[in-house]
This record gives structure tokens, sequence and C-alpha cells, in this order.
């Protein structure tokens, strides 16, 4: 059976009524069944479920998809992790897949489990450690969320977990394998952790893949992961994500450390999420990517958390994400913040924290005397890299007047300046000097190209040809479409264009998700035109003087004439 028959009798065979209804209060309205958005804040349901027709569509945010969409965008599953476990729920045996090993995967299979039984020993170890438990309670945590979050302890011993599993017979090159264990400098195999306070670190589907300990007393490091297993790679997993990836409707919530994370968690702050002792990475922005364009960074009051927040912040904003920044007082961090203010008081202020424009500005004007022209370039320079990515508004043109006006750079050179940065440097680096040049896009393509790279291909592969094929740009969004929406299978011109374009279109928070509206403003583009060439052949000598064609021509204008009618209301929508 070929791979896509494959794929049709799973999607056929899955309940997507019974499947979005685990997480979302559904309710039968017509021929589908509505609710309220799972993928961002709304207090009207605009989130429907149309099931004869296997598909889930919001008219809010535009999200829309199948069963395999909605694990990825809910779950964060590869789509062969989405068809593994729509299979297995519907009974249906998959082929063998050929691209891993089975060494491979047994390998995993035998590193979890070994993972899970380390993790029933710590916690085993914190029922009696008195010392432990005061420590959590001293910190504000307490009832069902310590088993919750998954707090243990490492004993303070050399080897009491590597003889803990080994007794379960749990090899020693496994216990190496999985991060669990090390060699003393005698060769000895040792506990990765001890002395510490331990906590489960999860993959996005909830799996445990490492571990992080906190020391107990004096020491250094304060903080210590185990090592990158094949399991686990700590530049591209953040801790609490598992947690997070179903509450970002308002935005992931980036903060600093395992405690910052818990504590929000424990308020119901479920949108928080931390690297594991790195900055914050690409690849760490590419997981937050599937499932929000908005991030909060969040940092510790200090010196070390605005260089922080503002590594961060050079990192996201290339990548267009909708960026704003939460400045804590003095000596706090979100861990004590939350404790001190309260969860719903930690709410509030995330509801009306800032975009990012304000506190860089500041930051590019702290400690400056704007009286002297090194401190006023110095400034200049330092806006330089943030500016290119505002929005193109109203108010980021006040921004930029009152900016040239503080540093007293003509507007003009402070408008060129800025072109002159609009591309990211990773996008020119990517392209180089022989790169085909990026074509010029209808907007109407662009916003095809934009809804089929959002995962909406087969909603624009619907629509007729005849309204797009003469645009420009219709060539990249027909090798999209060719390509079924998958960009890497594009050539690397048309990937570099499409890059560009996505990253330009977040830039000034163009979503191009509107489908409907999209496809009103489409086909209305295409009736004008063919008006126009109606209108064109009717005064055609060759026309007028065959009344046939002539008659032919004139009830195809009434037709096109009405449907002008109809679209130009829809358009207009109801009064």
């Amino acid at each position: 059976m070929r791979d896509r028959e494959i794929v049709e009798r799973v999607r056929d065979a899955t309940d997507l009524l019974a499947l979005v209804g685990q997480a979302v209060k559904l309710r039968k309205q017509g021929s589908a069944h509505v609710g309220l958005c799972p993928f961002h804040a709304e207090r009207s349901p605009s989130f429907q479920v149309v099931a004869n027709r296997g598909f889930y569509h919001c008219f809010g945010c535009g999200k829309h998809g199948d069963a395999f969409a909605w694990l990825m965008e809910r779950e964060g599953m590869t789509f062969p992790e989405a068809l593994e476990q729509l299979a297995r729920a519907a009974g249906i045996d998959l082929p063998e897949r050929r691209e891993r090993p089975s060494a491979e995967v047994d390998l995993e299979t035998r590193m979890r489990s070994a993972l899970e039984a380390a993790q029933a020993f710590f916690e085993a170890q914190l029922t009696r450690h008195d010392g432990a438990r005061a420590y959590l309670r001293d910190r504000g945590y307490a009832g069902a969320f310590l088993s919750e979050a998954g707090f243990g302890v490492a004993p303070d011993a050399w080897d009491a977990l590597v003889n803990h599993l080994r007794g379960l017979n749990i090899s020693g090159e496994l216990l190496e394998q999985a991060g669990l264990a090390s060699r003393s400098e005698r060769g000895t195999q040792i506990d990765f952790l001890r002395n510490r306070l331990t906590i489960p670190i999860h993959d996005a589907r909830g799996r445990i893949v490492a571990f992080g300990g906190r020391i107990m007393g004096e020491g250094q490091p304060k903080y210590l992961n185990t090592r990158d297993t094949p399991l686990f790679h700590k530049g591209g997993t953040l801790f609490g994500f598992h947690r997070a990836k179903g509450a970002m409707k308002d935005g992931a919530l980036v903060v600093e450390g395992y405690f910052d994370v818990l504590q929000l968690h424990q308020h119901g702050i479920h949108q928080a999420v931390a690297p594991l002792g790195t900055a914050l990475t690409e690849e760490h922005l590419k997981a937050l990517g599937r499932f929000t364009r908005r991030v909060i960074l969040c940092f510790d009051g200090d010196a070390a958390g605005r260089r922080a927040m503002e590594k961060s912040l050079r990192m996201a904003l290339p990548l267009g994400f909708e960026v704003r920044l939460l400045e804590l007082p003095q000596g706090e961090d979100p861990d004590t913040w939350c404790l001190k203010l309260g969860g719903e008081a930690f709410r509030d202020l995330l509801r009306t924290v800032p975009d990012w424009t304000a506190f860089m500005v500041d930051r590019s004007m702290e400690g400056k005397d704007l009286r002297r022209i090194t401190d006023r370039m110095g400034a200049f320079k330092d806006l330089l890299d943030f500016l290119p990515y505002l929005p193109r508004t109203t108010e980021s043109r006040d921004l930029f007047a009152s900016l040239a006006h503080q540093l007293q750079v003509p507007l003009q050179e402070l408008d060129r300046a800025v072109r002159s940065r609009q591309t990211p440097a990773r996008e020119t680096e990517a392209s180089g000097p022989n790169s085909p040049v990026l074509p010029d896009l209808d907007d109407l393509i662009r916003s095809l190209l934009l809804l089929s790279t959002a995962g909406h291909w087969r909603r624009v592969q619907e629509v007729p040809p005849a309204w797009w094929e003469s645009l420009s740009g219709a060539s990249l969004l027909q090798a999209l479409l060719d390509a079924e929406g998958d960009t890497t299978l594009l050539p690397e011109g048309a990937v570099a264009a499409i890059r560009h374009l996505e990253a330009q279109a977040s830039r000034q928070d163009e979503a191009g998700r509107d489908a409907e509206t999209l496809f009103v403003k489409l086909e209305s583009r295409y009736v004008d035109r063919e008006i126009q060439a109606n209108n064109r052949l009717l005064q055609d000598p060759r026309t007028l003087v065959d009344a046939v064609l002539t008659k032919q021509v004139e009830v195809r204008q009434n037709e096109l004439l009405g449907r002008q009618k109809k679209l130009s209301q829809l358009r207009r929508g109801p009064r």
C-alpha cells in the first residue's frame, strides 16, 4: 500500500470530533460543532469542527487542519509521530519504517525505561529527606504540585543510583548512555547527580529525557543538567514545554530557570518555559513558533538579566516573533515575584506587558549624554540593530520622528539607515551573490503563499487556478502547491524567497490567514479582469459582425456583473 493511501486510511478511521473534544468543549451547531478556540484567547466561539469533512477551522485566528495537523499543533509531534499515534488508536498496522534502524529504536526504548526507573528512585528518596522537603516548603511548593513537578533527591553518595538500577538489571553502559552515570578518576562508575534536589526534564510529548539537579547547601555549580544524549539536546529543549504548549494562546512566557517555570506553573501560568542553562536558541524559538508568534521575555531584574533579555530579543525579532519585554524590579526573579504578587496579579501583569520598542529605546539612551555627538551616534548604532523589525505603522513613523529629533539626525537619514538593514544578515548570507532574485509578488499571491506555508495548502489548492495564475509570483505558488506545502521539496531559491516573505510578513504583523476574506478578494479581482476582457471583446470589430458571438459574450458579461455585485456585498459584510 502506498504511503498516501495509508495516510488517507488513517485519516478516515480517526474520529476528529472525539480527538478535538478531549481539549475543547464543543456543542453542535448546524453541521458543525463549535467551541472556544484553543489557539487564541476569545470570549465568543469562532472555532469549529466539521467532522463529516474531516477538518477544524477557526474564523478568529485562521488555524485550520485535519487530525494530523491537530496533533502536530497541540502536541508538538512530527507528522510520522502523529501518523503512528492515530494509526495505533485506530488499530491500523503501519509498514515497517525503514529510515530508523531497529537497534536505534531499541536503545531509545531502553534509555526511557532507565530514566523512568531513576525518577521513581529519586521520588522515593525525597519522602525520607527532611531537608529537601523543608527547602521546597520554604520556596513555596506544597500539595499535589510536588508530585506533579516530579521533585526528587539524588542521595549524598557516590553510587546509590547506579547500584539501585543495576539491581534492576539495567546495564552500566546504558546508564552512561542515558546520562545517569559517569566515570570517576579511578575509572569506577558513579552517579552523575549527587546530593542534589532533582527535577525531571521532559520532551514535547511529556516523556522524561534528562534531569536537572539543584545543589543542597554550598557548592558549585548551583544547577547541573545531565549530559546530552540521543534523547536530550540541551540547546533544543525548553523546560516546561510539555505543559506550556497547550497554554500559549496569549503567547509564550520565556523565563530563566527551573524554579521560575515551576512556580509560575504552580500558580496556573502554564505558558512559561525556560532554556536549560543556555541562551535562548533559534531551535528553541522554532519549537515555540509551532504554537505562537508572540513571545514575552521575562528575566531577572539585574544587569545579567537585562543582557540575557537583549540577546534573546536579537534572536527572536529576525524570526518574525512579536516580542514583549517584562522587566522585574531589581533583585527579583519570576519565581520570587510571582510568590509576592500571587498568580492572578502576575497574570494581570502579563496582560499589560509592553512591546520591546520602549525598552530598547530606553536601553540605547541609558547612560548617554545626548548633547555629545559620540553618545548620540552610539545610541543611533545600538538602535539600528532593532528598528528594521518595527511594523510600518503610524506609531512607528511617530517614533522615528521622535528619535530623529532626540539624536539630532535628519529623519531621511534615519530612514535610509533602517532601510539598509531591512533584510536581516542571516537571509543575506543564506542567499549569496548567485542566488535567484526574490520574485515580484502580487499582494494576493503573497497572502496565498502565507496561507499555504501556515499549513493550509489544501484549501489554497481548492481555489480555481484561473483566479491567480496570471498574477505576479504565480509560479512560486504553483511550485509550493506541487510540493503539497512542504518547502523542503522546493529549489533553494524558492525556499529563500518564501523564508524572506515569512520573515517580512511576520515583522509587519501580516498573518495572511483570513482565508474566506482572501478568497473573496481573489475571486473579485478575477471577475474584474474577466469583465474588462469582455468589454474589450465586445468592442472588437470581429465580435460586432458576429451576432452569435456577441450574444455569448453579453450573456457571460451579465453573469460576471451579477457575480461582481454579490462579491461586493460580501466584501462590505452584513449591514
